[in-house]
């Protein structure tokens, strides 16, 4: 297993893609269908073109660990129940068994690897060039995404990890142990301790009532979302769980902190928010509490995913970016 995740990413795909296509027998499609891989990250995640149908798929084959089979099903069912009440997400593909999730082994692959089908969905992403548009557009479909899980009855398998105190600011997060970090200063890992104490404590304090606390998508930025002759679609439910509404927010607006742009955007989002779903001042007041936090969580992201370009490339703009919040989060009280 060790010497699979040694391997260079580019030889860790092939043989993952290898994987993708056994899969694609556990479907009603060409054994002769096309693979071509679209991203690799969290998921290794493959558009698939069927010679026979002429239809055009996505498959992601899952990172092995993450989640568990039934989590992967809650994921895709909350999807399916979304699309019905009127939000658009991909298309669900059952495999021949009626299993949305078939699990697939490869010899070159060390473990089972969870695999899913989604319909292709065409569209582009929001024009970065009007992200104050764009922020509308996401705060209405947070607005509706929330709505809708206050009143969603969970099927009886249903699962999903929770982006709450301990999820996130716990012994044991998510994401990981930030702190452990080898590049942080004891300075910095008392700083940003104090800060996960406080923002634990206040959204401890904060509550779970449903008009602040439910499913999340937990990840929806401009990048997840598709618009196709103005229908707008939402993808990429792969972090989705139960955890504060406003965590949507600051996730949206995390890494643009500091830009000229980031009070225009972020009253954007309020505005299309409340359009669709009441919103308080209040609430809103718990904001910096959830940028802290996500500031944190992506700290235990790099950290955990220290072997990838991703995390080499961000890890040192994290380190000092959240230093600042945690700063300015204290200071104020």
């Amino acid at each position: 297993m060790n010497d699979f995740y040694k391997l260079a990413i580019e030889k860790q795909v092939q043989s993952i893609q290898k994987l993708a296509a056994l899969a694609i027998s556990n479907y009603e499609m060409s054994p002769k269908a096309e693979i071509t891989l679209l991203v690799h990250r969290e998921n290794t995640v493959f558009r698939v073109d069927d010679t026979k149908s002429g239809r055009r798929f996505v498959m992601r084959v899952h990172r092995a660990g993450y989640h568990s089979d039934d989590a992967i099903r809650s994921e895709l069912a909350w999807m399916i129940a979304l699309n019905e009440a009127g939000v658009p997400t991909p298309e669900v593909i059952a495999g021949k068994s009626g299993d949305w999730v078939q699990v697939v082994e490869h010899e070159e692959v060390p473990e089972p690897r969870q695999c899913d089908l989604l319909g292709w969905v065409e569209g582009t992403q929001p024009d970065p060039q009007n992200i104050v548009a764009s922020y509308r557009i996401l705060g209405e479909i947070n607005a509706r995404i929330h709505k809708h899980a206050v009143q969603w009855k969970h099927p009886r398998f249903f699962e999903r990890h929770s982006w709450d105190e301990d999820g996130m600011l716990g012994q044991d997060p998510l994401w990981g142990r930030f702190w452990e970090m080898e590049k942080l200063t004891e300075g910095q890992i008392e700083l940003f301790t104090k800060a996960r104490d406080t923002a634990r404590a206040r959204l401890l304090e904060f509550g779970k009532a449903d008009d602040r606390y439910g499913l999340i998508h937990a990840d929806l930025m401009p990048d997840n979302i598709l618009v196709n002759d103005g229908n707008v679609r939402v993808i990429d439910f792969d972090d989705s769980g139960f955890g504060w509404n406003l965590y949507d927010l600051a996730t949206a607006l995390f890494l643009h902190q500091g830009n000229d742009y980031y009070d225009a955007i972020t009253s954007s989002w309020v505005e299309g928010y409340r359009s669709v779903y009441e919103l308080t001042d209040e609430h809103l007041k718990m904001l910096p509490t959830l940028l802290v936090a996500r500031g944190l969580v992506a700290l235990g992201w790099v950290h955990t995913r220290r072997e990838t370009d991703l995390a080499r490339l961000m890890t040192e703009f994290l380190i000092s970016g959240v230093c600042e919040m945690a700063e300015s989060y204290l200071s104020e009280g």
